[in-house]
């Protein structure tokens, strides 16, 4: 008798540490840019981010990192420093600043100004609250949105 609970202790303890390790990376989706203030060396830039959890748990991001590519051109690394919590299967949308650096970007830049549509490219990592630390996970997607001036 006393066998036979131990391996069911130990299969509980197993299937405890499997359901850990099946914590799926959010979905993160660039849904719109606007530029905001021009000034001599650059402009700042309001990114429009849609973050989805696809695990059934709840999930608290702590922070999120990202490079921002538009047609095709680096623009450069944003972040988002507040945490995101999200219930199972939900999503959320958040708002980042960027700031773009004319002087070292001048043709990519003019590129985004002139344009209506672009087609955008986001990479980078979440760092999401998993237990007492955080589990490093990345993302990156692409999709095409209007730019707002």
């Amino acid at each position: 008798m006393q066998k036979s609970s131990r391996i069911l202790a130990l299969v509980l303890a197993l299937g405890g540490v499997a359901g850990c390790a099946t914590l799926r990376t959010p979905t993160l989706q660039v849904e719109s840019l606007k530029m905001d203030k021009v000034r001599v060396t650059g402009a700042g830039m309001n990114v429009g981010l849609r973050v989805q959890n696809p695990n059934p748990e709840r999930l608290l991001i702590e922070r999120l990192e990202y490079e921002l590519a538009v047609n095709g051109r680096n623009l450069g690394r944003g972040y988002y420093a507040d945490p995101i919590q999200l219930d199972g299967f939900e999503d959320g949308r958040i708002d980042t600043r960027f700031a773009i650096n004319f002087l070292s970007l001048p043709g990519a830049v003019k590129e985004v100004l002139d344009s209506d549509r672009a087609k955008v490219q986001v990479k980078g990592h979440f760092y999401v609250r998993q237990g007492q630390g955080l589990k490093k996970l990345g993302f990156k997607s692409g999709a095409e949105v209007e730019l707002g001036k």
